[in-house]
């Protein structure tokens, strides 16, 4: 999918996917997030973490959505897809923990695509996003609609 040129919402197919880079959590990070945002002492103290029901310190899932976030904003940045804004997420779903030192990455596949109604500079594409640890086990799915600029904005 990586071009020179951009790419807009009315090139987007669905059946389409984009696979991101990694990001390796580590416990500084974990800490500081969950210091600021999340601060459950599984998030934020190593024994504690091993004493819950997660067996280690682990990353809120909070984190773990700002991760993905910051994924495919990257990917979609590298792939010159013009990202407007965010419409929904219709559902999420956490499945295991990301520990201190799982690398993240996502895998975002199209389903559909449709144009709002008095929309002039964007369409939307229906996605289903899944995060997945080092080894490849899902951490994390979600399903989301993306605004991406489309061609008619530029004419």
């Amino acid at each position: 999918m990586t071009t020179q040129t951009k790419t807009y919402w009315d090139d987007i197919e669905p059946g389409g996917i984009l696979e991101t880079g990694s990001v390796t959590l580590n416990a500084a990070d974990i800490r500081i997030f969950a210091e600021k945002f999340d601060p459950q002492p599984y998030h934020l103290d190593r024994e504690a973490g091993k004493e819950s029901l997660f067996g280690g310190l682990c990353a809120s899932g909070w984190h773990v959505s700002a991760v993905m976030m910051k994924l495919v904003s990257d990917q979609l940045a590298k792939e010159r897809i013009p990202l407007v804004g965010s419409g929904n997420v219709s559902w999420l779903e956490w499945y295991r923990p990301a520990f201190d030192g799982d690398s993240l990455s996502a895998r975002v596949t199209v389903i559909a695509k449709s144009l709002p109604e008095n929309e002039t500079d964007h369409g939307l594409i229906e996605c289903d996003i899944a995060i997945r640890n080092q080894d490849e086990k899902k951490v994390m799915a979600l399903s989301t609609s993306m605004m991406i600029e489309n061609r008619k904005s530029r004419a």
